[in-house]
This record gives C-alpha cells, sequence and structure tokens, in this order.
C-alpha cells in the first residue's frame, strides 16, 4: 500500500515522469507509438489534474477549491467545441468532444502546472 502511495505522489509531483514511464512502457508492450502517446496523455492527465489542484491549495489554501476550477475548464472547453462543431458541420459527437476536451486541458492543465510550480517556488522562496 505504501508503495502506491508513495508512487502516486511521486507522479503528482512531477507528471512528466508519469508520461515517460507509460510512454516507454507502452512502447515496448505495443510498439506503436499512436498508443504510447494516446495512453501517456491520458495517465498523465490525471497526474496533472492532482497536481494543480495541490498546488492551487498550497499557494492559496483560502481561495475557491481548485476542482470548481478544472471543472469549469473542462465545462468552457467542451462548449466551445460543442458550439464549433454544431457551427461548423451541423451536428455534434459527443465523443470527439469528451476526446477533444480531455486532449486540450492536457496541454493547459500542463501549462497551469508550470505557473503553479514557479508561482510555489516563489511563495516558498518569499517565505524564508
Amino acid at each position: 500500500m505504501n508503495l502506491l502511495i508513495n508512487t502516486w505522489g511521486v507522479f503528482t509531483t512531477v507528471p512528466i515522469l508519469a508520461f515517460a514511464l507509460v510512454y516507454a512502457g507502452t512502447y515496448y508492450w505495443k510498439k506503436s507509438q499512436r498508443v504510447a502517446m494516446d495512453w501517456s496523455v491520458n495517465v498523465t492527465n490525471v497526474f496533472l489534474i492532482h497536481s494543480v489542484v495541490v498546488a492551487y491549495r498550497y499557494i492559496w489554501p483560502e481561495a475557491i477549491a481548485a476542482w470548481f476550477w478544472i471543472f469549469f475548464l473542462f465545462a468552457c472547453i467542451a462548449s466551445a467545441l460543442g458550439y464549433l462543431q454544431k457551427r461548423l458541420r451541423g451536428e455534434l459527437s459527443y465523443k470527439k468532444i469528451g476526446f477533444s476536451t480531455w486532449r486540450i486541458s492536457f496541454v493547459l492543465l500542463g501549462i497551469a502546472y508550470l505557473c503553479l510550480v514557479s508561482t510555489g517556488i516563489w511563495v516558498t522562496m518569499q517565505s524564508s
């Protein structure tokens, strides 16, 4: 049990490590770069979500919960994609909207993670 908790902690602290390990393992197993990339993005996105929540809570403990902002981010991305899809194609594909929302959130949460970690380092250095 401790091994799982420690592994989760390491991957939450450094999500790019999870990306690299999942990519390498999946590529070794499936021999496909596309499948390895898909799996590594999906797994890393879960760790990015948790990383952003933890970093946000550390920097602004009194603010609105980060889960609210992440839900809001997902809702905005899905709404924008749904609007664009309806406008351009005339019909909605919820599966495509879901996958696209997940992939776009990977990029945005990666950027948020970098910003929050650098802000957290700055706040920690200022308080020392």
